[in-house]
């Protein structure tokens, strides 16, 4: 039971590790490019960390499994079993994921 509480305790640390050399990348190709580029002030480390944060909630949000590493590879395996059909219903119930639409009944197709 302790190795796996050592194992959790390990990729913490590791994640924490990523997350701040992320951090710090950023800040370097920020400070590096943007200034000249646009005339934008230099960020510190802290803001870049903030940066990663907004970027996260902008574009990739926050769903369940939004930080698993593996649910892209789960969302492509269960694409591939999908219909047509069931490949546009998935979709829409992506962008619209409070719409009820899915739910009521369709009025039949005129010919």
């Amino acid at each position: 039971m302790k190795h796996h509480h050592h194992a959790h305790a390990f990729k913490l640390v590791l994640l924490l590790l990523l997350l701040a050399a992320a951090a710090g990348g950023v800040m370097l190709l920020w400070n590096a490019l943007l200034p000249d580029i646009t005339g934008c002030s230099t960020v510190n480390y802290w803001q870049a960390a903030g940066l990663l944060v907004l970027c996260r909630l902008l574009f990739g949000g926050l769903h369940p499994g939004a930080f698993h590493p593996r649910g892209h590879a789960r969302l492509h395996e269960r694409w591939r079993g999908m219909s047509r059909e069931e490949r546009e219903q998935f979709i829409r119930r992506r962008m619209h994921p409070h719409r009820d639409d899915d739910k009521k009944p369709r009025p039949p197709a005129e010919p």
